[in-house]
């Protein structure tokens, strides 16, 4: 599934790293691996500040996920049922402690989506869905901790001629 992120260093070569033009889960070895934001998205436009919708929306924040409380998504995001043309979200994302504690991340409508839809493990990454979908979290255990924060930003994208 699309493209796969090579590994980088140091901050310089961050900005080198391009956005895979396909939607989807997106996993990096570290911060300096996770692809900025385009500034630009042909087809589109972003406000700063703004959902889908146009409305304010806090672009960067945290969640905290729970062993064995299931996929867990970001309060109050904008997703909906219909008009999955009406835009594109990214989010790039770390766990507190990505070096001890794994998280389980998936672009879903809900929790309640069954099993298919993909996931992918690790400490760092990125996605990006349709305004009818969210990125979700679901801790995926291995240290000695039971519960760990995701830190994130967000980037949302409106159609535009």
């Amino acid at each position: 599934m699309g493209l796969v992120p090579f590994q980088q260093h140091n901050a310089s070569a961050q900005s080198a790293l391009t956005w895979p033009r396909q939607a989807g889960v997106y996993i990096a070895s570290s911060s300096e691996g996770i692809p900025t934001f385009p500034q630009h998205l042909s087809g589109y436009r972003s406000e700063n500040g703004k959902d889908f919708w146009g409305k304010p929306f806090v672009l960067r924040g945290s969640i905290r996920v729970l062993e064995g409380n299931g996929w867990k998504g970001i309060p109050n995001f904008p997703n909906t049922m219909n008009g999955c043309s009406a835009g594109i979200f990214m989010i790039r994302w770390r766990s507190a402690y990505p070096n001890a504690d794994l998280i389980q991340s998936s672009v879903r409508h809900s929790a309640a989506v069954p099993s298919g839809a993909e996931t992918k493990t690790g400490g760092f990454g990125y996605m990006s869905g349709t305004n009818c979908e969210q990125p979700m979290f679901r801790f995926a255990g291995r240290g000695k901790h039971t519960l760990v924060d995701v830190y994130y930003e967000l980037k949302f994208w409106q159609p535009a001629p």
